[in-house]
């Protein structure tokens, strides 16, 4: 990192404290108070970091409400201000952030249901259709979808995102209890398409998109059929045989 972009840095995050004196020897004096004008300038960016952040996290604010989404996200905003301007993609550490914020100890699920949301937002805004690498598979050639995201999780972050859609009751029909599972997400014309995945499914889109070695994930001849359904004809992959 250069100096002067340590320094910006710096202000940056003193800027979000309301650290006055580390900011003093970057101000020049004018016809209004600096802590007039810093306050103004903190509040507008604050602002626009938490915004940002309730838009990429839907479900979290959903969940825990208006205030208690502005105090976690402004206490994450203060201590991991963007690295630009343009905040898009904001808040990739945020889910991170929750697992160790106090106030949400008493909700496990809580920084799951913000990994999803992240995913979801993420997939959600990248192009529709567009294939990735090809894999030689010998006889046939397959694609993956460019915008295939495989999110392990512990808690039921997806149906708690369905049940907020519906009603309070169906929230509390969900079983909480944390049980590993890996989803499936990639882009649709109107959004984002979701799949949960069998473990030996998920091993197996794994090792596609690290460049197709499927020699350490081969399970038995059992999960033929669950692997031509779940992987070889799911939406998100395409296979062609070899023209000869």
């Amino acid at each position: 990192m250069t100096d002067l972009a340590a320094l910006q840095d710096r202000l940056a995050l003193a800027l979000l404290a309301g650290d006055l004196d580390a900011l003093a020897p970057a101000l020049r004096c004018g016809p209004i108070l600096a802590e007039e004008a810093l306050s103004v300038h903190r509040n507008t960016a604050l602002h626009g970091l938490v915004n940002a952040l309730r838009l990429g996290h839907p479900t979290v604010d959903a969940l825990v409400g208006e205030d208690f989404f502005d105090q976690a996200a402004l206490a994450f905003a203060r201590k991991h201000p963007p690295a630009g301007a343009w905040l898009t993609g904001y808040g990739a550490g945020f889910a991170a952030f929750l697992q160790t914020y106090g106030p949400a100890a008493d909700l496990p699920y809580l920084a799951d249901v913000a990994r999803f949301d992240f995913a979801v937002e993420t997939v959600a805004g990248l192009a529709c259709g567009v294939d990735g690498p090809p894999l030689d598979l010998g006889e046939a050639v397959l694609t993956l979808d460019a915008s295939l995201t495989l999110l392990a999780l512990d808690y039921p972050a997806a149906a708690i995102r369905d049940a907020l859609d519906r009603d309070e009751n169906a929230l509390a029909r969900i079983d909480m209890r944390p049980r590993r599972h890996v989803l499936a997400i990639w882009r649709l014309a109107d959004g984002a398409g979701l799949r949960v995945l069998s473990p030996v499914s998920a091993a197996v889109l794994a090792a596609l998109q690290a460049g197709g070695d499927l020699d350490a994930v081969a399970g038995d001849e059992s999960d033929g059929a669950l692997l031509q359904t779940e992987v070889f004809a799911a939406p998100f992959v395409r296979v062609a045989a070899k023209s000869l």
